[in-house]
């Protein structure tokens, strides 16, 4: 189905507030997809309508009512619980076992990166320094003289 530009007023028109009712009642009679809009938005107000109606109990209605509710309380629900319980067990067993693994596994393996092979500056006049400590840990310096800090 195809949409049409006058959407918008048939929406404001359907909801009492367009000034043109006069040309949108014309266009609706002349346009399908508007008129199934129309449609749609009548049994969207019937349904929300019925949705907030309240119906009440009379007397001789009474002893029908609770019967129906004793009898929905007495029948045991046919339920497939002991599936889901299967899928549920299985699903929080792997769960559990991945997390003891990521846990106490062997950890992480040491870098092997600790090597500078170079280095370089587009700074003028600085000068780099590197230097390992006695850890492996590489260290770059960098030095500018002081005319150069901001």
């Amino acid at each position: 189905m195809r949409n049409c530009r006058w959407t918008k007023d048939i929406e404001r028109w359907f909801d009492g507030e367009s000034p043109r009712a006069d040309r949108v009642q014309r266009h609706v009679a002349e346009c399908a997809a508007c008129a199934a809009q129309l449609e749609r938005l009548q049994a969207l107000r019937d349904g929300a309508t019925d949705a907030t109606r309240r119906e009440e109990i009379q007397d001789p209605q009474f002893p029908a009512f609770f019967d129906g509710i004793r009898e929905a309380i007495g029948t045991p629900r046919r339920g497939r619980g002991g599936l889901w319980a299967l899928a549920s067990g299985s699903a929080a067993a792997l769960i559990a076992a991945m997390s003891l693994i990521v846990m106490f596994g062997s950890g992480h393996a040491p870098v092997d990166a600790t090597v500078i092979e170079s280095c370089s500056t587009d700074l003028e006049g600085a000068s780099i320094t590197t230097s390992d400590s006695k850890n492996g840990v590489p260290t770059v310096w960098i030095t500018v003289t002081q005319d150069d800090v901001w």
